[in-house]
């Protein structure tokens, strides 16, 4: 005990540091958006030294702990690993209850030893979370870090420790004494040893997934790494990680949404003179009947266009992914394992491109090539949902990540600016082409007919890719499906912007209000998956949903400007990154990367659907879903669209953006479009 009193005292010596006020203050300053890593966490005076610790722990969790997590979980079903994760959870009943002492939370004292008593006797040793499941008893995750907290004892700063990874001076003390209240510290024996290794590689089986997430997504794992630690921390100190606590939370948020001129022109006009003898004809003062949708969503019970956008992606309970075994079992064999991955060029000397595929044993099998959202990569969750609906009626699939995205640009020519789609689409087609080819001869198929779908940003770009098709009469493809395209993308940008630039209406307690939204997002997730039914309404005010929002879209827009500096720059200094990109949204990105062989107003022209509007108005081999309250599209642009396609474009009711991909109305319109005529 007296060598642990040693260490903790020596490391709060070295470490410590003066608290979250620079955190705070840096709010006030930060223009456009906030550093989330140091608010939560001071400023990073280790960087170099914890980038690099970082990284060895990543080439070590490949080659070393991985395998031991395969092994493990390929042994044992979830079932056994629940259970053992329960009774581990139970034997650290004193580490909760000191805890709770120290706090004073007296509350948690009663909880923690109801908990510990039923799960103990009538629980199986713990094995078995009886009081979770018939008395509904939460368990109150304390541990001794949060009574350092509650003690007045500073964070300190962060720090990358090897094989530890992310922690802080108190994290590090707070571990040190759970570990001294833990019964199984005291029991010596081989065996016991060789028990607690096998608990602990259990429990932290779960951890693969996360960094497989963190490896692939992010083009800076290390920062996002960061922020996760340190709103999750805040969130666990908080006590905002409990049920009851979160429900007890007054929400005092404004509702209201100030997007730009998505209210206004509400009136819908008619286009004067035909169509088609204006095929280039660019929005101006016209004329058009009034928007009605032509599919309406009943009991769809809106909440407002920015938290109804994020309905599926919490909604959706298709189980695709459910299985008996963890996700790195060698037996998990749910869809979204069959799905397997490749890489092909795309620019000579450079990086392959990866993407995913899924085949049909039928060798004749039509393709579909799925293009996601702006900024996802291959393993986004709804490219593998729309995967599972084509697969399921007899197509094989071929998926591919956003043309706007980091993976996509460190694989075409060094020095290109991804963001101008007439020149972008030129790069999509190679890699389409490159990757058909490399199917065809890997499993000698003949993908006679092809069909595009894209979601939002990937909408646009199968249009375009439509029209590429249409004038040169490349790629082959038979059919194309957009879900909710911008119709021009400057203006999408600029609703983009506006929701980045929401955290500053409560700039005061954002520390306060982006621990208490992520809180809110992780239990709706954890509920979604428990129940296993369709939730109507989601757990958010306007403003939370626009800080989720904000927060995922100014991650995408920093993910790809990481990488486009790193390529440009040789001497590339993270710090002077992240000093650019909290100053910057998708507009300065459009200043600085692509206004420099055209104006502005050239951009807007070329980066409309007015562009290709002759594609839209004489070919049949395209369908659009949209719905009428679309905050990435106005009125006015919805209702040119709508002249241009007429019966082509299918209108929801609502859904807003990409909100009504889970539902059964959207899904059985798809598959009445992709059904296969059988010979």
């Amino acid at each position: 005990m007296k060598k642990i009193i040693a260490f903790i005292l020596m490391i709060n010596f070295v470490f410590c540091g003066s608290g979250t006020v620079f955190g705070e203050e840096l709010t006030k300053n930060i223009q456009k958006y906030p550093s989330y890593g140091d608010i939560y966490l001071n400023e990073d005076k280790y960087e170099n030294f914890n980038r690099k610790v970082f990284n060895f722990n990543l080439k070590m969790n490949k080659i070393f702990l991985r395998k031991v997590h395969v092994v493990w979980a390929s042994i044992f079903p979830n079932f056994v690993i629940d259970s053992l994760n329960n009774m581990y959870s139970n034997i650290e009943y004193p580490k909760r209850l000191v805890s709770s002492l120290l706090q004073r939370d007296f509350d948690a004292v009663k909880n923690e030893t109801k908990r510990f008593l039923i799960n103990t006797t009538i629980g199986a040793a713990g094995l078995i979370d009886v009081a979770y499941k018939i008395f509904h008893l939460e368990m109150y995750n304390e541990d001794m870090e949060q009574a350092l907290a509650k003690c007045k004892m500073k964070c300190g700063n962060f720090i990358v420790l090897p094989f530890i990874s992310s922690t802080t001076t108190r994290d590090v003390t707070g571990r040190l004494l759970d570990f001294a209240l833990n019964p199984t510290t005291y029991i010596a024996t081989p065996i016991a040893a060789a028990i607690k290794m096998g608990l602990l590689i259990n429990r932290t089986a779960h951890i693969q997934p996360m960094v497989k997430m963190v490896e692939s997504n992010f083009a800076d794992p290390y920062d996002i790494a960061r922020k996760f630690f340190g709103v999750e921390k805040y969130i666990k100190l908080s006590n905002y990680d409990r049920k009851n606590v979160l429900e007890n939370l007054e929400n005092n948020d404004s509702d209201e949404l100030d997007l730009v001129d998505n209210q206004k022109n509400e009136e819908v006009l008619q286009v004067k003179g035909s169509l088609k003898e204006s095929p280039n004809l660019i929005i101006g003062d016209y004329y058009a009947k009034e928007l009605t949708a032509d599919i309406f969503l009943s009991d769809y019970n809106p909440q407002n266009p920015i938290l109804d956008s994020m309905r599926t992606a919490f909604l959706d309970v298709r189980n695709i992914n459910k299985s008996a075994w963890q996700e790195v079992s060698l037996w998990n064999r749910s869809f979204d394992k069959k799905i397997k991955t490749d890489a092909v060029e795309i620019s000579k000397d450079r990086p392959k491109y990866s993407f995913r595929y899924i085949l049909q044993k039928d060798k004749t099998s039509p393709l579909v090539i799925l293009f996601p959202s702006v900024g996802e990569g291959v393993n986004n969750n709804h490219s593998t949902i729309l995967a599972k609906i084509f697969y399921d009626e007899g197509y094989s699939v071929l998926i591919l990540g956003s043309h706007f995205q980091w993976e996509f640009l460190k694989s075409i020519d060094k020095g290109y600016k991804i963001g101008i789609i007439k020149n972008d689409v030129k790069y999509i087609e190679i890699l389409i082409n490159n990757a058909i080819a490399y199917l065809s001869k890997k499993y000698d198929r003949v993908f006679l007919e092809r069909t595009a779908l894209g979601t939002s940003l990937g909408a646009y770009a199968v249009l375009f890719l439509a029209n590429e098709q249409y004038q040169n009469g490349a790629n082959n493809i038979d059919k194309f499906i957009a879900v909710c395209p911008p119709f021009e993308l400057t203006y999408a940008i600029e609703q983009i912007d506006k929701i980045i630039a929401s955290w500053k209406n409560c700039p005061d307690n954002l520390k306060e209000k982006v621990a208490i939204t992520t809180a809110k997002v992780m239990r709706a997730y954890s509920e979604a998956k428990e129940s296993g039914r369709k939730i109507e309404t989601l757990p958010f005010s306007t403003y939370e949903g626009k800080l989720i929002s904000a927060f995922v879209f100014h991650q995408k827009l920093s993910d790809l400007t990481y990488e486009t500096e790193k390529e440009s720059n040789p001497n590339f200094s993270s710090k002077e990154f992240y000093n650019l990109i909290y100053n910057s949204d998708f507009s300065d990105y459009i200043k600085k990367y692509l206004l420099v062989d055209c104006s502005y107003d050239e951009l807007k022209i070329l980066s409309s659907l007015n562009s290709i509007s002759s594609y839209l108005i004489n070919s049949d081999n395209y369908r659009i879903f949209h719905s009428l309250d679309d905050y990435l599209i106005n009125k006015k642009q919805l209702s040119l669209l709508k002249n241009y396609c007429d019966n082509k474009l299918t209108l929801f009711s609502n859904g807003a953006h990409l909100g009504f991909l889970y539902r059964d109305e959207f899904i059985n319109e798809l598959k009445k479009e992709i059904k296969i005529n059988k010979k």
